[in-house]
């Protein structure tokens, strides 16, 4: 019976954001698509983003599950320290986005490696569209990776067809509507997921209080992170001031210039609206990307206490299961919900950095060299096709992994060193 009820609120669910995809389609449908430019539309919506809604997208678009959950290990195995790998570096990254909105309007170009080649040359955007599209893939195979992990347990099939389940109606509504359609479906996720993220952080705290006798804090003084040992909960810098200092080195550059930022940015129709879309998009993520995430994190260590240096296994291995085990211990029809949860905000994060993949292969390489001179018809229904080999590519990716830290390492580095440099010397 339970598991029935969640085939049907998964399949409802993948119902609707189709439907959402039908309907701007359908809308758009009177329009001659020779008349359309491929790069205005399909790609930034002819720049009618209103702002507020740039906010709530950025916020969908960066509820990642895949880097939450990893993030939500990191704090688990080392303590405070840990908020330097994720969360901190996040937040300076808000205000920076906010500092930078009239630099990104500034650009003359739809993608940024359009706009290196205006300073470096055809090569130059091409070899950056190439490095933009492998980290992008990388990121929303992690994600489907994370998903297929956390949605078997509750439709008892494999991960793998999990992962194929979430990437169906992707798929549908992607090709349907292209950016559009994301940046509408981001509406309907966020509002799932900043209630998905309420629960869970209100389960925790109940939890953690249980466990603790509602002494949390004192308990949490007193425990023992896997990676850090006792005492050491709250210690930022337990790791030494090199770390944070040469994670913010390596992680910044290439964030604080990522595509789907740039795109939302452009999408706006003023500079000013698209400032007061990076304010609301600050407020957004420090409440429901970095502090509820984190208290969640942290009310772990009291209710899954690590057991000989070790996490223990309602958590899994590596700590990644926290968001699992919390969510087993909620009543059916709240599991329910938080599946739906799940599946929006996998699928929120899938669309955008699929969409970014294809953006840089379509817009960036295929367009410019084998199809400068075709109909802006016969470029959209190119955008169309890579669109969805860059979800299938990311999702066979995701079939092979083992692992989530390596991906959000290294492609984070590769971020800053093949593309922020480049990029911010276009300014």
């Amino acid at each position: 019976m339970e598991t029935l009820l969640y085939w049907v609120v998964v399949a409802c669910y993948c119902a609707a954001v189709v439907y959402i995809g039908y309907r701007i389609r359908a809308r758009r449908g009177g329009e001659d698509p020779n008349t359309v430019e491929t790069g205005m539309e399909f790609w930034i919506a002819r720049r009618q983003l209103p702002g507020w809604r740039l906010g709530i997208s950025l916020t969908s678009g960066w509820l990642m599950l895949g880097w939450i959950a990893f993030g939500m290990s990191q704090i688990y195995m080392y303590g405070a320290t840990a908020l330097w790998i994720l969360p901190i570096p996040w937040f300076i990254l808000c205000f920076i986005i906010v500092a930078m909105v009239p630099f990104v309007r500034r650009i003359g170009a739809v993608s940024l490696p359009q706009a290196i080649e205006k300073r470096y040359g055809r090569p130059g955007r091409i070899l950056v569209a190439v490095f933009s599209a492998g980290v992008f893939i990388a990121w929303t195979q992690a994600e489907l990776f994370i998903a297929g992990t956390l949605m078997s347990p509750f439709l008892r099939i494999a991960p793998w067809a999990c992962m194929v389940l979430l990437v169906a109606p992707i798929i549908l509504y992607t090709w349907l509507g292209g950016f559009r359609a994301i940046v509408t479906t981001d509406l309907v996720q966020f509002a799932i997921m900043a209630l998905f993220m309420v629960i869970l952080a209100a389960a925790a705290v109940t939890a953690a209080s249980d466990a603790s006798s509602g002494e949390i804090i004192g308990v949490l003084r007193q425990a023992s992170p896997p990676w850090s040992g006792q005492g050491e909960t709250f210690n930022l810098f337990f790791l030494g001031f090199l770390f944070p200092a040469v994670l913010l080195a390596g992680y910044l550059p290439g964030w604080m210039i990522e595509q789907d930022l740039c795109l939302r940015v452009q999408a706006v129709p003023t500079t000013a609206g698209a400032r007061k879309g990076a304010l609301l998009a600050l407020v957004l993520i420090t409440v429901f990307v970095l502090v509820l995430p984190s208290v969640v994190a942290f009310c772990a260590l009291v209710v899954f206490p690590p057991a000989e240096g070790s996490p223990p296994t309602a958590i899994g291995d590596d700590a990644t299961g926290i968001i699992a085990a919390f969510i087993k211990g909620m009543p059916m029809a709240v599991a329910a919900f938080m599946l739906v949860g799940i599946t929006a905000c996998q699928m929120s994060t899938v669309d955008t950095f699929a969409n970014v993949s294809a953006m840089a292969m379509a817009y960036d390489v295929v367009d410019p060299l084998l199809l400068k001179k075709s109909t802006p018809k016969r470029r959209l229904e190119a955008a169309r096709v890579i669109s969805i080999v860059a979800i299938v590519a990311a999702l066979v990716c995701a079939f092979i992994s083992e692992r989530l830290g390596d991906v959000y390492y290294i492609s984070s580095g590769v971020l800053s060193a093949s593309i922020a440099v480049p990029a911010l010397f276009v300014f």
